[in-house]
């Protein structure tokens, strides 16, 4: 059976997603999704840009649609599509194609409390029989599976890093940079140049100058997954780079705000949620030194475990 997945969405929303990927199959499938995550799910027999794929044109009054886009979706047996299910222009679309497509909602109730990977399994039981996550699937490594060949091996003679990414999708997810350089320096003082603190943003995030120097600025995010297998610890915030590091075993001190962790905290066997007393408030409510505690407790974990 010929399958395609059309999978819109942000980095940390198909990261979420993948696990319902691997559990209905890969065999003969191909992804329709966001051009930048492409390289991250090479699970797929066939990957390809969402935005070229001219799918988004369907059911648009007077929208030319190209007829290779028609011809490539009567090519699949079956079609499970996370774009189109509030648009019932393009859903009718569809229809009068006869595609053999099947809609989902793209994102849980912001208000819910079951975890958005568990929730994607539900969406999808019929196809697996799987209501959420396997435990397996969440020890340490366990999901480093879902990225087989960006999961490189650890090269025991690189330096051991922590990697600081100080950004998101939204300010209010952000704590301080303030913070973070702060973090840095008792990072420093505290193992006494035992750890090097590497510094990680996107191209288009204002990181400081002075912090701008050799940071991690990976335009490719297969590459950006390779670079943090080297990682002893990740420090971010809500994102999806911090969804990556985790996924990939990383240990990881994620700094939450105002999402429910509940719903999107990142997965794995090594993951530490940082908020605020206040469930709803922004990730630049959360006190320094609860920051600064959480990671060099994290610290300490490692120089243990090491011994």
């Amino acid at each position: 059976m010929r399958r395609l997945f059309i999978r819109p969405g942000a980095i940390g929303d198909c990261l979420c997603w993948l696990p319902t990927l691997a559990a209905i199959g890969t065999r003969n499938s191909a992804v329709w999704a966001p051009g930048p995550v492409l390289p991250l799910l090479e699970l797929a027999a066939q990957r390809r840009n969402l935005a070229a794929t001219g799918f988004s044109l369907l059911g648009v009054p007077g929208a030319k649609i190209p007829e290779q886009t028609i011809e490539a979706l009567r090519g699949f047996d079956e079609i499970l599509s996370w774009s189109g299910c509030n648009q019932p222009e393009l859903r009718q679309a569809c229809l009068q194609m006869g595609l053999p497509i099947h809609f989902f909602a793209s994102l849980p109730d912001p208000l819910g409390s079951e975890h958005v990977s568990d929730w994607y399994l539900r969406q999808t039981r019929e196809w697996h029989g799987l209501g959420e996550e396997p435990p397996a699937w969440r020890a340490a490594g366990g999901r480093r599976f879902l990225m087989p060949a960006a999961a490189a091996p650890i090269d025991p003679a690189a330096p051991l890093r922590i990697v600081l990414h100080p950004y998101s999708g939204s300010a209010r997810k952000n704590w301080p940079i303030n913070a973070y350089r702060r973090l840095a320096e008792s990072i420093a003082a505290s193992t006494r140049g035992r750890f090097a603190v590497q510094w990680c943003a996107s191209a288009d995030d204002p990181l400081p100058e002075d912090l701008a120097r050799g940071a991690w600025r990976f335009p490719d995010l297969g590459d950006l997954a390779r670079a943090l297998c080297s990682a002893a610890l990740f420090v971010g915030n809500d994102s999806g780079v911090t969804h990556l590091a985790a996924m990939l075993g990383v240990p990881t001190v994620a700094f939450f705000g105002p999402m429910r962790p509940e719903v999107w905290s990142p997965r794995g066997a090594a993951v530490h949620i940082v908020r605020s007393d206040q469930a709803d408030a922004p990730a630049t409510e959360i006190p320094f030194e609860r920051g600064e505690h959480a990671v060099l407790s994290a610290i300490e974990r490692l120089i243990a475990f090491s011994l």
